[in-house]
């Protein structure tokens, strides 16, 4: 989950400069925009007809 999480975050900035450069030099665009800020977990019900599902976590991005 750390991982998907990280890679949400590095694709979704716009811009990766030094805070020290006055203006952007980078010329980066972000890729995707975060749909969900938490993982969407599975209710007790799911998790109860289906015991591999306690580990499940939901990450959304929507590709730009």
């Amino acid at each position: 989950d750390r991982i998907v999480k990280n890679e949400f975050k590095d694709l979704s900035l716009s811009c990766v400069c030094p805070p020290e450069l006055p203006i952007c030099q980078c010329d980066k665009k972000s890729e995707v925009k975060v749909i969900t800020r938490k993982p969407i977990l599975p209710s007790d019900e799911e998790i109860e007809r289906n015991p591999r599902a306690r580990s499940a976590k939901l990450r959304v991005a929507e590709k730009k």
